[in-house]
């Protein structure tokens, strides 16, 4: 059994959104707290890594001038600085949605997400596939090049149920990092718009540029 560390919260009307960071180990330590350009930040210690949880909302509007009611997002950067094995698990998951509302998966190229949807609102829950975490691992871009093609031909870390997105954090050794991203959007009800979709199928690149992070 884990222990939830910490949790961040995002209510929206078709329901609460949680991201919750688990772990095999009860310690956890805030080391700072801050903002960048488009979001904030807060750094922790825990027994085995140091972690940056990054908070922001996408840009607005999009690339296709297109806009939504909000959004909630999270990025984890985590390095590994101790070596002992620390279990890391980040769970986003959706509690206290109407009856009404119906669930069913959105994914897409170089996207795992899912939506939640009624007669008023729609909203999507996503992040990077394992095709995309592969490429990153080939470019040792926030994701170990050791780590590459471990899991048939993808990083296949992230379980993709109906109304959560579970990840379990791969193994590092000390020094490595990962970076792990969560994208929520919500809006009116539309059928013929995908706004919300685009919102969550956003790229580490342009996140990092967006927020300003580099």
């Amino acid at each position: 059994m884990k222990n939830t560390l910490t949790n961040r919260t995002f209510k929206t009307p078709l329901g609460t959104i949680s991201c919750a960071l688990k772990s095999n180990f009860s310690f956890i330590e805030t080391q700072n707290a801050g903002h960048y350009k488009n979001g904030t930040y807060e750094k922790f210690k825990t027994s085995a890594f140091d972690i940056e949880l990054i908070e922001f909302k996408v840009k607005h509007p999009n690339y296709l001038g297109e806009t939504i009611s909000d959004s909630k997002c999270w990025i984890w950067r985590i390095t590994k600085v101790k070596d002992i094995f620390e279990n890391l698990e980040i769970k986003i998951s959706v509690s206290n949605y109407p009856k009404n509302a119906e669930f069913d998966f959105a994914t897409g190229e170089n996207l795992d997400a899912f939506e939640i949807k009624n007669d008023q609102w729609k909203l999507h829950i996503g992040t990077e596939d394992g095709e995309v975490l592969n490429y990153r691992a080939e470019n040792n871009d926030w994701f170990p090049t050791r780590l590459l093609n471990t899991k048939n031909h993808w990083q296949d870390i992230t379980e993709l149920n109906k109304s959560s997105i579970q990840t379990n954090v791969p193994e590092l050794k000390t020094g490595e990092k990962i970076h792990l991203q969560y994208l929520t959007a919500f809006d009116k009800q539309n059928s013929e718009a995908i706004n919300t979709w685009i919102a969550v199928d956003e790229h580490k690149s342009e996140l990092e540029k967006w927020i300003g992070i580099i």
